[in-house]
């Protein structure tokens, strides 16, 4: 926890600029992202135990507080989905990595970013049919500005702490000390060999990131601007799922979206994990325990979506 809390005040208090909030943002939306598919695979478990526990359960996706975080998670999405792609394009594309021209992709980023959930996020809010978002604009305008406006205001407020000439300079690379943290790092690469595994990490963060654009955005739009979430139950699950010609298709739709979705975004904890835990017991801990997560709830959700029976 103490390499943790130096870490982070030393990123807070870093003027890295708009590549250092595109990195944060990015890491932020991923891990928000995440969180919100851990609790859907848990409750779409939930259908197998009948339709009167899961209908019952059904009330927390429809409260107001939740319509909230809804509306946050289409930013999230939306968010790293964009800068995924940039950093993709950027990672086979060399000349798209230079300063200039990631400056200007990623501020046009940030513009379809913006007018995408804003379009969708107030949409999302009006047709709810909860108060207090239903048919009310201006509250849902309200709302939707104010999850905008988080980040930036965080940035703003960041950008008036003491600079990183004010940290005490240290040899120790996992305490933030930007300078002698890469020369550590590019001395200690410059003879090393490559690791296999680690590019086919890579490789795999890249392919099923740009696979999940597509399949995730989908999902989202279909889910709640075509079905919506009020029309959400068990009957719609049994609707879905065992339908004469598209039942098994939506199957193997949701089993490959539960793999790529969850697979990529353990990966994501890892990378956040190894920044921010050096010990390595507590490291090898952290590791093992979200391993084992992601292999249950993987089983979990192959087990509900092949086994499925409506009786």
């Amino acid at each position: 926890m103490a390499a943790l809390i130096q870490t982070a005040s030393s990123v807070l208090r870093y003027r890295g600029g708009a590549g250092q909030w595109a990195w944060a943002i990015h890491r932020a939306a991923g891990l928000g992202v995440l969180a919100f598919l851990l609790l859907h695979i848990i409750d779409i478990f939930l259908v197998s135990f009948g339709p009167a526990l899961f209908n019952d359960l059904l009330f927390i996706y429809k409260a107001w507080p939740f319509r909230i975080l809804e509306v946050a998670l289409l930013f999230g999405l939306l968010y790293h989905a964009l800068n995924g792609l940039r950093i993709i394009v950027a990672d086979f594309i060399p000349v798209v990595a230079k300063r200039s021209i990631a400056r200007n992709l990623f501020y046009l980023q940030i513009v379809i970013t913006g007018i995408l959930f804003a379009i969708g996020g107030v949409v999302m809010l009006t047709t709810a049919q909860e108060e207090p978002f239903g048919n009310n604009p201006i509250l849902s305008l309200v709302v939707v500005v104010g999850i905008v406006a988080l980040p930036l205001v965080i940035s703003l407020l960041f950008s008036y702490a003491p600079t990183a000439s004010t940290i005490p300079l240290d040899t120790d690379a996992s305490k933030g000390n930007y300078q002698d943290s890469i020369e550590v790092i590019v001395h200690g690469r410059q003879r090393g060999p490559m690791n296999r595994a680690e590019l086919n990490i890579w490789l795999f963060m890249r392919i099923s990131g740009f696979l999940l654009i597509f399949i995730a955005l989908f999902h989202f739009f279909l889910m709640h601007f075509i079905y919506g979430v009020d029309a959400m139950d068990f009957s719609f699950i049994v609707a879905r799922w065992t339908d004469p010609v598209l039942g098994l298709f939506w199957r193997a739709y949701d089993l490959t979206l539960l793999v790529l979705a969850l697979v990529h975004g353990m990966f994501g904890v890892r990378y956040s994990i190894e920044d921010y835990f050096h010990n390595r017991a507590v490291k090898a801990l952290l590791l093992g325990g979200a391993a084992l997560t992601e292999i249950a709830l993987i089983l979990m959700g192959a087990f509900v979506i092949f086994t499925f029976n409506p009786a």
